[in-house]
């Protein structure tokens, strides 16, 4: 297996790169959360929880190994804070979704049928978000090698603004969500009802960091 310091020698996005295929498997897990969440299916839930947390973890140590190992050469081709907000931006996402995980396990809350697929509708939207970004970030080492000119930069340009559509419309489901939700306050009851409410504003964090990541990538092509 190739050391960090020689994938750097050939490229400062190939870490990025790897870094985020463990946030995408991360990022995998949503779907099956929620799932077993929604079923109360208790040991499911806890299962994969467990999973995610070893897998953010990954994404962390990953993550610091870069941080230690980042060149600070001048010959950087793009700016190495810029590359660090990047990597921060992407590894939150790996982090929102662990704070999900913990949250659904905290608590054993029915979700009412009613708002079922409303938590669907909003998970599968931030995992279209999710993907968008990782598209992206496969093409980064291509783009540095196209010199960060020619059709690639319009392609990544072109993906950044969908990802900025996707992520506003989860927003839009997060709040349909919290609409849905406070409709069924009696039922829910308070603590119940603020619950269903955190999770949709942690899963919508997801797509949040992403856009972020698409931002650092927007700044990185204006500032080549």
């Amino acid at each position: 297996m190739r050391t960090i310091f020689e994938l750097f020698g050939k490229s400062p996005f190939e870490p990025l790169a790897k870094h985020g295929q463990i946030v995408e498997e991360v990022i995998q897990e949503v779907r099956p959360l929620v799932e077993a969440f929604l079923a109360q299916d208790w040991s499911e839930t806890k299962e994969v929880s467990d999973r995610i947390s070893r897998q953010e973890h990954r994404a962390d140590q990953l993550k610091a190994e870069i941080r230690d190992h980042l060149p600070r050469s001048l010959f950087l081709p793009v700016d190495r804070g810029d590359l660090l907000r990047l990597l921060k931006a992407q590894d939150a996402m790996a982090d929102a979704v662990e704070d999900v995980a913990v949250l659904i396990t905290m608590r054993q809350t029915r979700v009412p049928e009613k708002l079922k697929p409303h938590v669907l509708a909003l998970t599968d939207q931030i995992l279209q978000a999710a993907k968008t970004w990782f598209t992206i970030s496969k093409l980064l080492p291509q783009l540095q090698e196209a010199a960060f000119t020619g059709p690639e930069v319009k392609r990544v340009l072109d993906l950044i603004d969908t990802l900025g559509e996707q992520e506003w419309r989860s927003d839009q489901l997060g709040a349909q969500l919290g609409r849905e939700s406070v409709l069924l306050e009696e039922e829910l009851g308070a603590i119940s009802l603020s619950f269903i409410m955190r999770v949709g504003q942690k899963l919508g964090d997801v797509p949040n960091h992403a856009e972020t990541a698409g931002d650092m990538v927007r700044l990185m092509l204006a500032r080549g």
